[in-house]
């Protein structure tokens, strides 16, 4: 994605338009993160640059979650990638978040609570 290894990134952009490819909700979640707190990259331009990749035609993913994670990750820019996935995967499944992170209580949605 940015290619800051020209040797690694042209094997893996060759691999990817060459082959199919599945990506798991970890490595995306995985890069997210990277890109966040180590590239600290705005959190507009790694959704930005996520949902270019999951683009490729080649790639395949959990359409399920990702583009509704991708979408509260964009409109939400104080929660991490990894509290917008676990608050649309409870979503998803009718279940209710439990935490204590005020952030997430506060912007994850009705079914975010804290304990009582």
């Amino acid at each position: 994605m940015l290619n800051d290894d020209p040797v690694l990134s042209k094997r893996a952009r060759g691999f990817i338009v060459n082959n199919k490819s599945y990506v798991t909700d970890v490595i995306v979640t995985e890069i997210a993160t990277v890109l966040d707190k180590v590239y600290e990259i705005d959190k507009a331009d790694i959704a930005e640059l996520i949902q270019a990749f999951l683009g490729l035609e080649n790639v395949t993913y959990n359409l399920y979650f990702l583009d509704a994670v991708i979408e509260l990750y964009e409109a939400k820019p104080a929660l991490s990638f990894v509290d917008c996935y676990a608050t649309v995967e409870a979503r998803m499944y009718a279940n209710t978040l439990v935490t204590f992170d005020k952030k997430l209580i506060n912007q994850g949605g009705k079914h975010v609570v804290e304990p009582e």
